[in-house]
C-alpha cells in the first residue's frame, strides 16, 4: 500500500492527527514526495533516527542497530500495521512475536477488499469512502487468536503449538485446546514410531547389502 492509502485507512478507522506513528523503514521509494501527504495527515511521525539522535544510531541508520530499534519499537507498540505486500521476515516475525506476547493489536489491511474503494476514490467518488473502508476493516483480524491457515507460516502464527491456555469469547478459538496434552503425546508417539520405522528400514537395507 502507498503511504497516502495507509494514512487514509488509519483515519477511517478512527486515528486523528494527534496519533504518534513510528515508521520502521529504510529509504522510501519516492522519498518525501510520497511521504508529504501522509505527514499532512499524521504530523507526529518518527523513525529510529528521531527517537534517538545519538551519533551511534545515526551512523547505523542502515545497519543492524537501526533494524533492532525498529523491531523493538514495533514489538512493544500499542498497534502494529504491516504495509508491505511481499514476503518480509521482519513483518512476519513481528506478527508472530506480538501474538505470543498476548495478542497485541495488529492492523492487517485487506488489500483486495480495499482496492476497489481506492479506485473509486481516485475516480472522484469520495462519498461514503470512510464508511466503506470501515466495513472492510471490521472483517479483518486485529491480532486476536486464530488458527494458522495457509499461507501463514509458523513464525507468523504459531498457534496452537506455542501458546498457553487462553479464554477467548469464542470456544473454538481457545488455544491450545483442552486436550492439548493428548495431542502433544500423540504427535510425540507418531514421531517416535516414524523414527523406529526409519531405523528398521535402514538396518534392513544394510543387512541386504552385506
Amino acid at each position: 500500500m502507498f503511504e497516502l492509502q495507509v494514512g487514509l485507512v488509519l483515519r477511517a478507522v478512527g486515528f486523528d492527527n494527534s496519533t504518534r506513528i513510528y515508521l520502521a523503514a529504510g529509504e522510501l521509494f519516492g522519498g518525501e514526495r510520497f511521504m508529504k501527504p501522509f505527514r499532512d495527515l499524521f504530523p507526529r511521525l518518527e523513525n529510529h533516527s528521531s527517537v534517538d539522535s545519538s551519533e551511534e544510531l545515526v551512523a547505523n541508520t542502515r545497519g543492524l542497530l537501526g533494524s533492532a530499534v525498529d523491531y523493538m519499537v514495533c514489538l512493544l507498540s500499542d498497534i502494529f500495521m504491516p504495509t508491505y505486500d511481499g514476503p518480509s521476515n521482519f513483518a512476519n516475525n513481528l506478527l508472530g512475536h506480538r501474538l505470543y506476547y498476548g495478542f497485541r493489536t495488529t492492523i492487517r489491511p485487506d488489500r483486495k477488499g480495499l482496492a476497489p474503494i481506492f479506485i473509486d476514490r481516485e475516480n472522484g467518488q469520495t462519498a461514503g469512502f470512510e464508511q466503506a473502508v470501515r466495513r472492510v476493516m471490521l472483517k479483518t483480524n486485529f491480532g486476536g487468536p486464530h488458527k494458522r491457515v495457509p499461507p501463514e507460516s509458523f513464525y507468523t502464527n504459531s498457534w496452537p503449538e506455542c501458546f498457553c491456555q487462553m479464554s477467548p469469547s469464542k470456544p473454538a478459538d481457545k488455544c491450545p485446546p483442552d486436550n492439548v496434552l493428548e495431542i502433544l503425546e500423540s504427535q510425540l508417539e507418531n514421531e517416535v514410531n516414524r523414527d523406529l520405522e526409519a531405523s528398521m528400514e535402514t538396518n534392513s537395507t544394510r543387512r541386504t547389502e552385506i
